[in-house]
């Protein structure tokens, strides 16, 4: 019964209500290495011409990002780095969730105790070693970059993201020494590693703030819109797209959506999106919500 009253609460009444919608990007607006269709691009214009705040929302880091929504002509806000920052349309920087100095400084040693490669990103750009991995989703060439010479070059911009990388051993003891770290610090990190795919023996690491995630910048999107978590819709595929499920009054799922996204979506689109699924979203949402008034008839 707590569930019921806590959904009736979260829904909106209508799609007329919704006034912010986000979106995830692979997997939801695009397939693949497809760009965005001019077909979902149309429907996502005409949506914003409503009323409705558009917002992308990726792990992809921001230049890419930005490039899609002008493409599509599209003034959208954009959620990067999987939330850790956030841009308006303008390209404005609104929000980070940067590491703290002290602890990325601690990282860092760390890091060049096991003689593994590292790289950051920051708002601005990639501030990276000699010849560091990094998975092929940041992999940016729209990213600026710097190579640094010394540690310091590192803290001199704050980090939004840390990825390190080197073979499993190294990357074991390193692992391990973060792992060392008191609790009162090492709670404040989210850490994920992966096994390179087209380096074979090369493990990716990706550091960040615990609470940056796509959850995090809709909330601060939401607070600069003014748009409630009711009047907000979220769409996606994928585990993390659950925390922008968790403060949106109506979340879709794709057809293809893992299982785990699909359980807490209130609607499932017929279609994947290599078939376009989320315009069926799109459409209705523009059969139900009304057109703005013209105030000079």
């Amino acid at each position: 019964m707590a569930f019921w009253w806590s959904s009736l609460f979260r829904r909106p009444r209508s799609l007329a209500d919704i006034a912010l919608l986000i979106s995830d990007v692979d997997g939801t607006l695009v397939s693949g290495e497809e760009a965005m269709s001019e077909s979902t691009a149309q429907l996502l214009r005409a949506v914003h011409a409503r009323g409705v705040q558009i917002a992308l929302a990726s792990a992809r880091p921001y230049p890419s990002l930005a490039q899609l929504a002008s493409q599509a002509q599209l003034p959208a806000w954009i959620i990067s780095l999987d939330g850790a920052l956030l841009h308006d349309p303008s390209g404005t920087l609104r929000f980070a969730a940067a590491l703290p100095e002290w602890l990325l400084q601690r990282l860092l040693d760390i890091a060049s105790h096991y003689a593994v490669h590292y790289a950051c990103f920051t708002p601005q750009s990639l501030i990276q070693t000699s010849a560091p991995h990094i998975p092929s989703y940041l992999d940016d060439p729209l990213l600026e970059r710097r190579q640094a010479q010394l540690l310091r070059d590192f803290l001199q911009e704050p980090s939004v993201l840390l990825c390190v990388s080197g073979p499993q051993p190294h990357i074991v003891g390193f692992l391990q020494a973060v792992e060392r770290l008191p609790y009162s610090e090492r709670k404040h990190l989210r850490i994920a590693a992966t096994e390179s795919i087209r380096l074979p023996g090369i493990i990716l690491v990706e550091i960040r703030l615990h609470k940056a995630h796509k959850g995090t910048a809709a909330r601060a999107l939401q607070q600069l819109t003014g748009c409630s978590v009711r009047q907000t819709m979220a769409i996606g595929d994928y585990r993390n797209d659950l925390p922008l499920f968790a403060v949106s009054g109506l979340r879709v799922a794709m057809a293809d959506a893992v299982a785990e996204l699909r359980s807490k979506a209130d609607w499932v689109t017929t279609l994947p999106a290599t078939e376009h699924g989320v315009e069926e979203v799109l459409q209705r949402l523009l059969r139900e919500r009304p057109a703005p008034r013209n105030p000079n008839p």
